[in-house]
């Protein structure tokens, strides 16, 4: 009894040591620890979730892997088998593809967007432990495009040019960029744009986005006669749609007014033309009549 007292005291008193002397020499097992999460990803597809770090000459206990503090998958090396999973509600584990850096969840669902927790743990002695978190998304795209539709297709310079883009229904909602002649713009002084999101009860969690744009279509924004007026709908990299339209200009009421002008004058000169005609021939007849 005595041998075993005096064997755990030795074996506690080495562990106690050797933490210090790592302590004092400033030594940790595990360093350059990151986690690299897509940003996005679309419902139905599979995403690899992946943990790296470096435990120099030390073991690796075991690496735990949470979406929202609720544990789904474990390794530990020196079990058999080393992997284990954990039900949890709309994660499903590829056991085969997931190991002691990375693991892969296949056929996602919106529901499996969350925050995503790595735990490494260094072995014996230290059992130093690190984690960090990334958030996943997981994204319903929609197959349509965005709708434009401006005011009028004909514009006096000068006049205000107004539009609207409105988004197919998405999760989440789309971001939308304009463009004037191929050139982003933004609200300023001379632009204004409105956002709106809008939730369909029928559309189940969808949103869709109605963007207004206003703006003066000063005389410099037409390139032989016509403004071309362009919306972008994005989601991350998983989604770009645009739909673009030319709007003609009108021509300005001074030149219409010149036009008109010119028309009835040169009526007016043919007009004199006939009369000067018929005041000739009648002048050259009425010696006639006088015989």
């Amino acid at each position: 009894m005595i041998d075993c007292t005096s064997k755990m005291e030795t074996n506690v008193s080495l562990t106690f040591f050797l933490i210090v002397v790592f302590s004092i020499l400033d030594v940790e097992a595990l360093k350059n620890m990151f986690i690299r999460v897509p940003e996005a990803v679309r419902i139905g597809d599979s995403v690899t979730l992946v943990c790296d770090y470096d435990l120099e000459t030390a073991a690796l206990y075991t690496i735990k892997w949470y979406r929202n503090d609720e544990e789904f998958y474990r390794f530990v090396p020196k079990e058999s088998p080393p992997s284990q999973m954990f039900d949890v509600a709309h994660l499903n584990v590829d056991i085969s593809k997931s190991n002691t850096r990375e693991v892969t969840l296949t056929n996602v669902e919106k529901e499996t967007s969350g925050e995503f927790k790595c735990e490494v743990t260094a072995d014996a002695p230290l059992f130093h432990t690190d984690i960090r978190t990334a958030r996943l998304l997981v994204a319903e795209i929609p197959e349509d495009g965005p709708v434009l539709k401006v005011e009028v297709q004909k514009i006096t310079p000068g006049s205000y040019l107004r539009a609207n883009c409105t988004t197919p229904g998405s999760h989440p909602a789309m971001n939308v960029t304009w463009y004037i002649n191929d050139v982003q713009v933004g609200s300023d002084l001379e632009v204004h744009i409105q956002k709106t999101v809008i939730r369909f009860e029928a559309l189940a969690g969808l949103e869709t986005v109605v963007s207004t744009i206003s703006t003066r279509a000063n005389p410099d924004l037409f390139k032989s006669g016509k403004l071309k007026l362009r919306c972008s709908a994005t989601m991350f990299t998983l989604y770009t749609s645009s739909r673009e339209t030319e709007i003609q200009e009108d021509a300005p009421k001074l030149a219409l007014i010149m036009i008109q002008d010119a028309q009835a004058s040169e009526g007016s000169s043919t007009k004199s033309k006939y009369i000067h005609v018929f005041l000739s021939l009648l002048t050259s007849l009425l010696p006639t009549f006088f015989q």
